[in-house]
């Protein structure tokens, strides 16, 4: 018992809270060998069987029940104090991985980095932008910026405002189409459709009514991204992300239409994985994220 090491108690709560030794070995960031390892070892130490193995799953023995509840406050508030003195004494400094969709990352991120790195220039960024769902826990990544209702509980989640799509059209294209108004002629009109759809659900500001407009794809694609400079080049009626084309509308590149309708609303939040200590510079990026972000959401 008085070898006891601290790390392996610390790695049997690790794996009882994430229900596996494979992801437990994901959250800890080490090996799942050096796993295993570390909790044969424990139980070699302590003389007794802490958990039941099966080659899926694992289920703790009485006595492991009762060492799970009184380690994990041991090593909690170890954690806790390591935390406290840890931001008294160091500065914010080290890697930060971050994810966000490819349009929101490439409009928003850059001036939002460059901003934070002023105020902390020990801190290192790699952004990963794509348009499919990334598992922060398994890509090890530290903060995800996320548009949409989120489906994993496990996950923190930092509300920072709403999106919406809208109507634009750029002054040629309002040029030829005068009727822009009516919307039985919708359907007659080139439109730029994400995913070729034919069929477009909006909903009235007025009493958020829900309408189901038919509508003729001539330029379709999986990201809004590509269809705002082709609004801007006249080639259709687009219905986009608001944040996408707020600096065309500002210049006049594009013009908002038929402003009574919208795309339902969704949340676009900043989301970090669930683990009982944030890291300094996570928690110092997600504070500042969060207040630039809201100004602009």
């Amino acid at each position: 018992m008085e070898q006891l090491d601290l790390n392996q108690i610390r790695t049997f709560i690790k794996i009882v809270q994430a229900g596996s030794f494979t992801k437990a070995a994901e959250v800890l960031r080490q090996p799942k060998s050096r796993v295993s390892r570390r909790m044969a070892a424990l139980e070699k130490e302590l003389g007794v069987q802490l958990i039941y193995r099966t080659t899926r799953q694992f289920q703790l023995t009485e006595i492991g029940r009762q060492f799970f509840e009184r380690g994990r406050n041991l090593i909690e508030g170890l954690e806790s104090l390591s935390s406290e003195i840890s931001e008294t004494t160091s500065e914010v400094s080290g890697l930060i991985r971050i994810t966000a969709s490819d349009d929101m990352g490439i409009l928003y991120l850059p001036a939002l980095l460059d901003e934070f790195c002023q105020v902390y220039p020990q801190v290192r960024f790699e952004i990963l932008l794509t348009q499919s769902y990334v598992d922060l826990v398994k890509e090890s990544v530290d903060v995800a910026l996320r548009i949409g209702a989120l489906k994993d509980s496990s996950l923190k989640v930092r509300k920072i405002g709403n999106v919406k799509s809208i109507f634009v059209a750029s002054p040629g294209f309002l040029e030829r189409y005068r009727q822009i108004e009516d919307l039985s002629m919708i359907h007659q009109w080139p439109f730029l459709s994400l995913k070729q759809q034919e069929k477009l659900d909006v909903y009235r500001d007025s009493d958020s009514k829900k309408i189901t407009l038919k509508v003729k794809p001539t330029f379709s694609s999986n990201n809004p991204s590509m269809l705002v400079p082709l609004a801007v080049r006249g080639r259709g009626l687009g219905f986009v992300p608001e944040f996408l084309c707020r600096e065309h509308i500002r210049s006049g590149r594009l013009v908002h239409v038929l402003k009574n309708l919208r795309s339902d609303e969704v949340p676009i939040s900043l989301v970090t994985p669930d683990q009982k200590e944030v890291p300094l510079k996570v928690r110092k990026f997600i504070e500042f994220a969060a207040k630039r972000l809201k100004e602009l959401f």
